[in-house]
């Protein structure tokens, strides 16, 4: 008797797409015969799956990712005041799938298996619209949908205009640089000025522990790692990128803008290939609150003493609807400066991001995005733009209770 695993997930499957997995066996034919299919994360067994063999080919059919998904994280933990403030596997979910059989109430586990890891992105409607490294579409294959995340390797984890990036000085701005390949990284910013003239240039070699690596370019976090104050409020930009060798990333292309207008919001949120992105709101942002009441109604004259009276001893009308909880909640209307095309596009994945976040006071709040509808822009045609959501924020108060 033996078991052979015909089809598994191709390398870097999505964790939101089906991971299909065939076997077939020696004993298929066998009354009372089911594969056994155990599936470890971890070192754990956290599942144990029975299938009949399929009709058609006799062959034992599992999807894992049901089971596989339920151990993904949040992993936006930032930490610390230098540039990389988090660095693990978090991108992804490792994972064990032993197949064995069971014939007539007799298990035998275990008899053929594979290790196996699936990512944290989902892919596009569209394969190939999507060009990162040398402006060269992809080609779409079976296996196209797998293969989008690996085009991203030993790069950041985002499809927004790297060109032009607007912060306002004192932001936090995350960025995420998955790392696949091993050897010595160093990182690298440079100064510039209006004419796009390099100032000021600092290196130096930096630790990349996972595959996940969480960057936050504020400048402070800069100048920490730099050891030096080299950004200041009235720094034109800078730019940002990592090299191992002669490879360089995509530069990320920061500039510092002034908003002292209005009150201005930044949103984090997780984007299609499980990254974390920034996007600042710098125009009028308006907030709103909607409150719930929960209440209940009683008659007006309440007996006191011997009387029914409706006014009590302190000259105050008795409640004929009492409120006893009252629920805020609490939507931001936002909008961003001038957008470009590009980040339009890349914007639809905030208004689908499944963790999103609000920075207040270098607080994060978790939101969730109220906007159900978005529209695809053109420069071509609908000129300058703008970008604007609706938020409601996922954290409730109440009002005192009764």
């Amino acid at each position: 008797m033996a078991i052979t695993i015909t089809d598994s997930p191709a390398a870097y499957a999505s964790l939101h797409d089906d991971l299909w997995f065939v076997s077939t066996s020696t004993n298929s034919g066998t009354t009372n015969f089911k594969f056994v299919y155990d599936v470890r994360v971890n070192g754990n067994i956290v599942s144990t799956v029975k299938v009949f063999p399929d009709p058609s080919g006799s062959v034992g059919i599992f999807n894992a990712s049901p089971i596989v998904r339920a151990y993904v994280t949040n992993y936006f933990e930032p930490s610390g005041n230098s540039i990389l403030v988090a660095s693990n596997d978090k991108l992804k979910v490792t994972y064990n799938v032993a197949v064995g059989e069971e014939v007539t109430g007799t298990i035998t586990r275990n008899m053929a298996s594979g290790e196996f890891s699936s990512y944290n992105y989902y892919p596009p409607l569209f394969a190939d619209i999507l060009a990162i490294n040398d402006n060269t579409p992809l080609v779409l294959s079976n296996y196209y949908d797998n293969l989008l995340i690996e085009n991203f390797s030993d790069d950041w984890l985002t499809e927004r205009d790297t060109d032009e990036i607007g912060i306002e000085y004192g932001d936090n701005f995350y960025a995420t640089y998955f790392k696949k390949t091993g050897g010595t990284y160093s990182a690298w910013v440079e100064v510039v000025d209006s004419g796009e003239q390099v100032l000021t240039t600092v290196s130096a070699n930096i630790s990349l522990a996972g595959e996940m690596n969480l960057f936050n370019l504020q400048a402070a976090h800069v100048n920490d790692w730099a050891g030096s104050t080299i950004i200041t409020s009235s720094t034109y930009g800078y730019n940002f990128y990592l090299k191992r060798g002669v490879a360089v990333s995509r530069v990320l292309k920061i500039r510092q803008k002034c908003y002292p207008k209005y009150k201005q919001y930044n949103l984090h949120f997780l984007n299609r290939v499980g990254g974390w992105d920034t996007m600042k709101f710098a125009l009028v942002n308006r907030r709103s609150s909607e409150f719930q009441r929960s209440s209940y109604r009683r008659n007006d004259w309440q007996l006191s003493g011997n009387q029914m009276k409706n006014v009590d001893a302190y000259n105050r009308y008795n409640e004929t609807s009492l409120n006893y909880a009252i629920q805020h909640k609490d939507r931001f209307h936002l909008i961003s400066d001038w957008v470009s095309e590009q980040d339009y596009t890349w914007l639809a994945q905030l208004v689908a991001s499944s963790i999103c976040y609000i920075e207040v006071q270098g607080a994060y709040f978790p939101v969730t995005i109220a906007s159900t509808n978005y529209t695809y822009k053109v420069a071509s045609a609908d000129k300058l733009f703008n970008f604007e959501i609706d938020i409601e924020v996922s954290k409730y108060l109440n009002s005192q209770f009764r």
